[in-house]
């Protein structure tokens, strides 16, 4: 359910281990009123594509996005302004 006001916050994350993953996302989801939340949802990606599609199909569903990352700030949120268009 999307009904216009979606939070996507983007950390980065500033000196990663061999071994972390790409990024860390938290799904955040609502009742239908969007007083309530529902469930909360962290995954880890080590696939960079993987990650963009489950961002982009979570964001266009209308839940708040939470993301730790070593990836660039700058481009993710470039990006997204192009999935919320």
């Amino acid at each position: 359910m999307n009904n216009g006001i979606i939070n996507v916050t983007i950390y980065e994350e500033k000196f990663p281990g061999d071994d972390s993953p790409l990024a860390t996302v938290r799904y955040t989801e609502y009742d239908f009123t969007r007083k309530r939340v529902e469930k909360v949802n962290q995954v880890e990606y080590f696939d960079k594509e993987h990650f963009h599609s489950q961002v982009l199909q979570a964001v266009k569903s209308g839940l708040d996005v939470s993301i730790c990352t070593q990836l660039s700030v700058k481009t993710l949120q470039k990006k997204l302004n192009l999935w919320t268009r």
